[in-house]
């Protein structure tokens, strides 16, 4: 009798009585080659050809790709951003884009990504075929019951779809033959707090940052009854979910593996279906204490090695050769003598030069894509705002299907359409390498009652109080209309006053209709000024308001343009002490570090705002981390007397911030206008064509815990200018400060 066939007879018989494992394992390494243990494929040869699809997906072919693509720039092992997203504009080129060719090409060019046609197989129930005492499982779904009789266990790998489900139908299977937890290896992932800025060095704006280390994943449960010794079937292909299955299994030494090699590269991608055609992206490396998984997991017993063929999933090997593998004993380590070869996901950083500015379609699509997959990973607020990106995404590709790009313009106008679903007031679209304009438009613009107001002007033919009703013969509701259409904002009042701003810059003259506020529409034509004008509603200085009629107050203008620093700050609040009251005009963007005001102004321990970072610690965990902080007040200089804050639709950001605080710590009663309700430091995304995406990056809360974003400052008390106020230089909101500060009321 050959040697195998005596092995294939009696080793079961062996293992019941008892004999030692050595003499068994023995047999294997002489019938397996000697320390070879089975075939193990050269870590050189093409990984994806050893992993195993999964079915397709629900979402549009676009928003698919967008997916795949976030994970391949977010969390590959590829060597930077640039390399993925100029493949993307490679593949997405053309009068219109076949996705499933795209998808190809995309793995074809972008390093740990390969294609392979989808599945027609789901996940099927779960089965257990008994074999005497040997439970033959099939993972599935649904529950898994194991005879009582069941001495050792076969979990069937081959052919298991990447489907959803399938790692929690094979953690079930090892549960059920465990009294143990079977630890798992760790994995080396990139992980983000926050989108790590593309534009600035992190060094610069430490806000977000992305490193690289090991994540450790939580072993395998035990649910069985007994322990029993276990075997995996591979085959020659396996899904992700599987292959790390088995490669985790096999480190740990809970399991032999018969049939083919374990490519551990599989066992570290991810499974993105886009149409017919899907991709594996490689995420991860494994790893465990001595350092990186081996490239390849040997098979301990090849069958095919034998002549008994790799056998479908739809059959099993014979009865005997079941029988040898199931009663085999604790596996021997893996041999990890050969050098590993698969890098780890690499830290992200700034790009240091940047992309050309230029347009095609190709660019503006991949644009629009990269756009969708960032805001999908990092944008903090779809709880709040809804969740309408798939949607946009698919219509500005209609776009660009229907008229090819050929302008950085026509790709800045898309990506600005896209932006205005999040309702984001730090949502702005910036093309980086075009040119400044000739001039501007030589006024500042407040919004009264919807319209734009002429505030401070350098014109000397138009005045300030003149309403802008028409530009270039358009009605100013129609432009506006349309201007919001393409302007991202989280409140009304903020949204017109961003759609607002895009008439200050100007290439040549341009003629507005100008309503006076004797009610008389003239005509003028304006040419391009050579300064834009900046600054806050109000440019007063700090001091006394003894010149409104209110020596007994005081007033701080905050915006950094009147503010500059902390040092003025504390003079002005030198100034202050004594006043019966204090105006803090937030209406403008500031200039000081506003935790040191804010405990110069509460008298008491207060709290920040809650601030809350998105954190991935790979591509499969992720959590908000964050909180909101105690703070202690300081003295000399201090106020504690009553306060007004002043705030309005310019109030944005770090001027809500210090608001929110105010507000949080009951500190201040609110005159005005409600504030743009966007809080929180920005991510900055760098897109092919030298395109600058920004939006908000974390999320803020009021310092109790409820929702700010898209609430904003409400006042307690609404007052707004109208045009005659403007023109008479009557500041309004101040006015009725003084009045309540005098008054109670």
């Amino acid at each position: 009798m050959s040697s195998i066939r005596h092995l294939l007879l009696h080793g079961a018989s062996w293992a019941r009585r008892g004999q030692r494992q050595g003499r068994l394992t023995a047999v294997l390494l002489t019938l397996t080659g000697g320390g070879a243990w089975g075939q193990a494929q050269s870590s050189a040869e093409r990984w994806c050809d050893f992993g195993q699809a999964g079915p397709t997906t629900s979402l549009p072919a676009p928003v698919a790709m967008s997916a795949a693509h976030g994970q391949a720039r977010f969390f590959g092992t590829g060597p930077s951003y640039n390399d993925a997203d100029l493949a993307l504009v490679r593949v997405l080129e053309g009068a219109s884009v076949d996705w499933d060719v795209a998808a190809t090409h995309y793995a074809d060019r972008v390093e740990g990504v390969c294609a392979l046609d989808v599945s027609s197989k789901s996940l099927r129930p779960a089965r257990v075929l008994m074999l005497g005492a040997i439970a033959v499982i099939r993972p599935g779904t649904g529950d898994l019951p194991l005879p009582r009789h069941a001495r050792a266990a076969i979990i069937d790998l081959r052919e298991l779809p990447a489907a959803p489900g399938l790692e929690e139908a094979l953690a079930r299977a090892i549960g059920v033959v465990s009294t143990a937890p079977v630890t798992r290896l760790s994995e080396r992932v990139r992980h983000h707090v926050g989108m790590t800025d593309e534009v600035v060095p992190e060094e610069e704006y430490p806000i977000y940052t992305n490193y690289v280390d090991l994540r450790a994943r939580e072993p395998h449960a035990a649910t069985g009854r007994s322990e029993l010794p276990v075997t995996l079937l591979t085959g020659p292909a396996l899904a992700p979910a599987a292959a790390r299955f088995a490669v985790d299994l096999r480190m740990a030494r809970r399991a032999w593996l018969v049939g083919s090699p374990v490519h551990t590269a599989v066992a570290e991608s991810k499974w993105m279906p886009v149409r017919a055609r899907g991709m594996l992206v490689r995420t991860a490396r494994l790893e465990d204490a001595q350092g990186a998984a081996p490239d390849v997991i040997p098979a301990d017993l090849s069958l095919s090695r034998f002549g008994l063929g790799a056998a479908s999933s739809e059959s099993l090997p014979s009865a005997r050769v079941l029988q040898a593998a199931a009663f085999l004993g604790a596996p021997p380590p893996v041999d990890r003598t050969a050098p590993v070869t698969r890098n780890a996901p690499p830290k992200r950083f700034a790009l240091e030069v940047p992309p050309p500015s230029e347009a095609s379609s190709g660019i503006a699509r991949a644009d629009l894509l990269i756009f969708h997959g960032a805001t999908r990973l990092f944008f903090p607020y779809f709880d709040v705002v809804g969740d309408g990106i798939d949607g946009r995404l698919l219509e500005m590709l209609a776009s660009v299907d229907a008229v090819p790009v050929t302008q950085v313009a026509q790709t800045h106008r898309l990506l600005l359409r896209f932006s205005e679903v999040l309702q984001d007031g730090h949502a702005f679209v910036y093309a980086r390498g075009t040119p400044p304009p000739v001039g501007y438009f030589g006024v500042l613009l407040d919004d009264v009652a919807g319209e734009p107001v002429v505030l401070r002007s350098e014109l000397t033919e138009v005045h300030p109080g003149d309403t802008l009703t028409s530009i270039e013969g358009q009605p100013m509701s129609e432009w506006l209309a349309t201007e919001m259409a393409h302007t991202s904002a989280a409140t009304p009042g903020f949204k017109r006053e961003v759609a607002a701003r895009r008439l200050i810059n100007m290439n040549g003259p341009k003629t507005f209709g100008l309503r006076g506020v004797d009610g008389v529409t003239r005509f003028v034509q304006v040419q391009p000024h050579p300064r834009m004008v900046l600054g806050p509603p109000s440019l007063r200085e700090a001091g006394s308001l003894a010149d409104l009629g209110a020596p007994d107050l005081h007033y701080i203008n905050l915006a950094n343009q009147v503010l500059a620093n902390d040092a003025k700050f504390r003079t002005a609040l030198t100034a202050a002490q004594g006043a019966r009251g204090l105006v803090l005009d937030m209406r403008g963007y500031p200039g000081l570090e506003s935790y040191d005001a804010q405990r110069r102004l509460i008298p008491t321990t207060f709290f920040t705002s809650y601030l809350m970072y998105p954190v991935w610690a790979g591509p499969e965990s992720f959590e908000f981390q964050g909180d909101s902080y105690p703070m202690e007040p300081r003295s000399n200089p201090s106020y504690a007397g009553p306060i007004v804050l002043l705030v309005g639709p310019r109030s944005v950001s770090a001027a809500e911030d210090f608001s929110m605080v105010m507000t949080g710590a009951r500190r201040v009663t609110v005159i005005g206008r409600r504030s743009a309700g966007t809080n929180g430091a920005i991510s900055q995304l760098l897109l092919p064509g030298y395109m600058v995406a920004w939006f908000t990056g974390m999320k803020v809360l009021f310092p109790d815990g409820s929702r700010f974003h898209g609430v904003g400052i409400v006042p307690d008390i609404e007052a707004a200018p109208t045009a005659s106020d403007i023109a008479a230089g009557r500041d309004t909101e101040l006015l009725r400060a003084i009045e309540y500060l005098r008054t109670g009321q």
